[in-house]
């Protein structure tokens, strides 16, 4: 259950989002879309590289963390070990342009939870971003 949900499942809390990503366009669209959903969703925050992205998940304590692959400073990869490090019940999608088996397999064994590759659409963010919902909802997630 997410943190402050109410158990009767009336007036579920926003699930916050921290968005992590070099590209400013690609953070405007994804900024873009999930306020298509505000009343679902709420951007807590926003860093442009892996280091930045680490002290912000800890700052922010964010529900899901999307996370681009290549960035300046500490990629995502290491990015995605340090949060995990730090928090193993957190959330985190990678969202890449790199949509190779390769850099898949080393996304998932770093800690990530889901991976969606770049072009993709509304809905497949959201059928994602729902899949790992319902997964912490129905207690799948690490202790």
């Amino acid at each position: 259950m997410w943190k402050n949900e109410r158990k009767d499942g009336d007036e579920r809390r926003k699930i916050r989002i921290l968005i992590v990503e070099d590209a400013a366009y690609m953070r405007e669209m994804l900024e873009e879309m999930l306020n298509q959903q505000r009343d679902r969703y709420e951007i807590v925050g926003f860093a442009v590289n892996g280091r930045e992205a680490v002290e912000k998940y800890k700052e922010l304590k964010p529900d899901i963390v999307t996370m681009d692959l290549v960035m300046e400073v500490m990629d995502g990869i290491q990015a995605i070990k340090e949060i995990r490090k730090y928090d193993k019940r957190v959330k985190i999608l990678v969202i890449t342009a790199l949509g190779t088996p390769e850099y898949e397999k080393a996304s998932l064994e770093a800690g990530a939870d889901a991976c969606l590759w770049k072009p993709f659409t509304v809905k497949n963010l959201f059928e994602v971003l729902e899949r790992l919902v319902s997964q912490d909802e129905c207690g799948n997630g690490e202790e």
